[in-house]
């Protein structure tokens, strides 16, 4: 016999997580089905502005786990000083968290039932969707990333490869960090930026970020750059030579925002990574992702339509952007 529920979300990260504390708060339930079991680890830079926090209605003292606020530093090579500081920003306030924690913790702020189950097929029966001859319900939501079972099943692909932005990164203990995020741009030819974020408790998360296109045309590779990087890193007294010959990164892959591509139809819906909404200037995830999971339930709460013109596609004003650009 099918369990049914009247929402499932199929990914509970961040946009999935979100999506059922909004039904919930509203008295509607919704189950979450995650191939993973949480708490579990998450490839992720791992930021967070005071607006996710607005949007999610909680504080700094709220949350339970290690939280640092962010004092960043942002370089365009070959300026050997950083052009923008967090003091230059006054209006933006920025937290380092751990996605391990982070994810854990929103699902079960959620209250929402979860299952750990890799959906393998999905039906459409008249109004209803048919996951796997298991669960049954009137509204889905693929929340699971750029891989979505959802998205793979009712959406056609029509995303380019200028827009797949590729990741390598590693997060580890390393109490001697310094406590500024440092963040390079165009480094050694870089189309992206490379990361030094640390985090509460001691961690250090590294990694770097760029359009896979790039690569292709400059013959380099992500792993090239992440040599280079961390060799920087090295001459920049910010990671010592030892460390830096045992890290041993991971990689992911996600799109950043574009006007096309539908992330609704009829009852279903795209959210976070599986409808591509990472934001243009840094390819910021979780606020997207935070932001399209409150706006697919309050359309299946009969509140609002759910559009990607409703998100905002820029991580930072267009003053740092002209910076960037420059």
């Amino acid at each position: 016999m099918l369990e049914y529920y009247e929402t499932i979300i199929v990914g509970g990260g961040p946009a999935g997580s979100s999506c059922a504390w909004k039904l919930k708060k509203q008295g509607k339930e919704a189950l979450i089905i995650d191939k993973e079991a949480f708490p579990r680890l998450k490839l992720c830079a791992g930021w967070i502005s005071s607006r996710v926090m607005e949007m999610l209605e909680f504080t700094p003292d709220e949350y339970p786990h290690s939280m640092l606020t962010m004092h960043t530093q942002l370089y365009i090579a070959p300026i050997p000083f950083p052009v923008v500081s967090s003091w230059m920003l006054p209006w933006r306030k920025d937290y380092s968290i751990r996605r391990i924690e982070f994810d854990h913790w929103l699902l079960q702020r959620s209250q929402a039932p979860v299952k750990t189950h890799q959906v393998k097929k999905i039906e459409r029966q008249g109004e209803h969707y048919i996951i796997d001859d298991k669960y049954e319900c009137k509204y889905l939501v693929g929340a699971a990333g750029t891989g979505c079972p959802v998205r793979r099943t009712f959406f056609p692909d029509r995303r380019v490869s200028e827009k797949l932005i590729v990741t390598l990164e590693k997060e580890f203990e390393y109490p001697q960090r310094n406590n500024n995020t440092q963040i390079f741009f165009n480094d050694h030819g870089l189309q992206g930026y490379s990361w030094y974020a640390p985090k509460g408790n001691g961690f250090l998360n590294l990694g770097l970020g760029a359009v896979s296109s790039y690569f292709v045309q400059s013959k380099t590779n992500l792993h090239d750059h992440f040599r280079w990087f961390l060799k920087d890193l090295v001459k920049r007294r910010l990671l010592d030579e030892k460390t830096s010959q045992e890290l041993k990164p991971a990689g992911h892959g996600f799109y950043i925002f574009t006007n096309q591509g539908e992330v609704k139809k009829d009852n279903c819906f795209l959210i976070g990574d599986s409808a591509g909404l990472a934001t243009i200037d840094l390819a910021e995830g979780i606020r997207a992702s935070v932001e399209s999971g409150l706006l697919a339930a309050d359309e299946i709460l009969g509140n609002s339509q759910y559009t990607k013109t409703k998100i905002d596609k820029f991580s930072l004003n267009r003053v740092v952007r002209w910076l960037l650009r420059a």
